[in-house]
């Protein structure tokens, strides 16, 4: 900041040293005033589109300050600019700097366009040629001025690579620069023929314009910010569900690997049926979270090594209503409860919790079921050792079109018949990874707000002015 502060007054001793000008008049005064509130409204009302693109008419005010009140005239139109947008920053050395660069660039184009109207002799006040194509090029340097400028305090203040920073920086710049321009000359044009007044009634409509804007970017902004508010909720809750499941599987050691492989056929059998993106990705949860309800089962009976009871099967044939339950009462997750609600039905009627026949069961929690039966046949249980896959699906194939659906059944033949073992046996998978898939299905991408094995760190990019 010192550095630019000194190179500042260097620019405006040698400017007011060596660059000629015309004598300060009254006329010339009252026309710089007048730019200065023309620059200090644009500026306050100046519309940020992007963290890198801000749109403004502020740079207009000194540009035609350049070209029809001078240098000295110029530099306290672009000063009162920067000086005005300072209160939008927190940090003083941030606020200084920005002062600065509008100041410098101010000098560096009041110099380009001195040296072309010495070269060519044009008079300032009438319209020529050679009065718009300076001010092209005083637009130019100022504009770039500013954007080296900028460039270089954020590689001291921020360590941001110059290549980098450029690099996003350029087409936006060159956006800038042909816009800035285009208008400027238009206004430029006007000024020479009706003078600054006339100015002022097109800065009227112009700022309407910008004013419109503005509106229309701040309604895109709240909706856009409802949205992330929205997916940041959903997010929670499934973080919620799952932190439940991580808790069941402390009392059940097999939950959690028996749902990641479940949610990873679903997923996988989903994809073989050609299903939408929305029912696809309500599988899959459902399949995480099929079990949920398990977490209000006693624990004697989740680790009983013996073979169950009526009683024990009183309080499992409970889970999926339990889960359903649950899921429920979490925004957006009615199609999910549905599901896991169902996916112990059977297709005879013989399944639970309320013994409903095959036309009620939704399809998806007929697929569910079909991934659920495999795994469980293929896993170990305390009481009961697992069977192979090629059993497991004998087993299934048996009982398709009786109990399950015979579809699923061997759309899942057809999926394992090329996978490994570790694919078949369900251990290619684990519940955290395909919990970070179903974020990543549900559109929930950026921030981890729902993270359920830690918090992550913020970090905020800082942004040029």
């Amino acid at each position: 900041m010192t550095t630019a502060a000194a190179a500042a007054v260097v620019a405006c001793v040698w400017t007011a040293a060596y660059l000629p000008h015309a004598p300060v008049s009254v006329a010339l005064l009252r026309d710089a005033f007048l730019l200065i509130a023309l620059a200090l409204v644009a500026e306050q009302m100046s519309v940020e589109i992007s963290d890198r693109l801000t749109l403004t008419a502020g740079n207009l005010s000194i540009v035609l300050a350049i070209m029809f009140v001078g240098w000295p005239l110029s530099t306290i139109v672009a000063l009162s600019a920067g000086a005005w947008g300072a209160w939008r920053e927190s940090s003083k050395a941030v606020a200084v700097y920005n002062i600065v660069v509008y100041g410098l660039s101010a000098v560096l184009a009041s110099v380009a366009f001195t040296l072309l109207q010495s070269a060519w002799g044009f008079p300032p006040d009438r319209l020529t040629a050679e009065l718009l194509i300076s001010g092209a090029a005083a637009s130019a340097v100022f504009e770039a001025g500013n954007m080296v400028l900028v460039s270089l305090g954020m590689r001291v203040k921020y360590r941001r690579s110059l290549s980098t920073f450029w690099r996003h920086e350029i087409w936006p710049f060159l956006r800038s620069v042909a816009v800035l321009t285009l208008v400027a000359l238009v206004v430029a044009a006007v000024y020479a023929l009706a003078g600054v007044l006339a100015v002022v009634l097109l800065f009227i409509p112009l700022f309407a314009s910008q004013y419109m804007f503005k509106l229309l970017v701040r309604e895109k902004q709240h909706v856009s910010k409802q949205k992330e508010l929205s997916d940041q909720y959903l997010e929670m809750n499934i973080g919620l569900a799952a932190a439940m499941v991580v808790l069941l599987d402390s009392k059940d050691e097999y939950t959690a690997q028996h749902s990641a492989a479940v949610a990873m056929y679903c997923r996988d059998m989903a994809a073989g049926l050609g299903l939408p993106e929305e029912e696809a990705e309500a599988l899959h949860l459902a399949g995480l979270l099929h079990d949920l309800g398990k977490v209000g089962t006693p624990d004697a009976v989740l680790r009983k090594t013996a073979k169950l009871n009526d009683d024990d099967w009183d309080y499992l044939r409970q889970h999926p209503e339990k889960g359903a339950e649950v899921l429920s009462h979490l925004a957006n997750y009615q199609d999910v409860a549905d599901i896991v609600r169902y996916h112990h039905e059977r297709l005879d009627g013989s399944g639970y919790p309320r013994g409903v026949t095959s036309e009620q069961i939704p399809e998806p929690s007929k697929i569910l079921a079909v991934a659920d039966s495999y795994h469980a046949m293929t896993s170990d249980r305390p009481y009961r050792d697992a069977m192979s896959s090629f059993e497991a699906m004998n087993e299934l194939r048996r009982i398709g079109g009786v109990t399950l659906d015979r579809r699923y059944v061997e759309l899942l033949a057809q999926i394992l018949r090329d996978k490994d073992l570790a694919y078949r046996d369900g251990s290619s998978t684990d519940f955290m990874v395909e919990y970070e898939r179903g974020r990543i299905n549900l559109r929930m991408r950026g921030r981890a707000l729902a993270d359920i094995t830690g918090l992550g760190e913020a970090r905020e990019d800082p942004a040029a002015s």
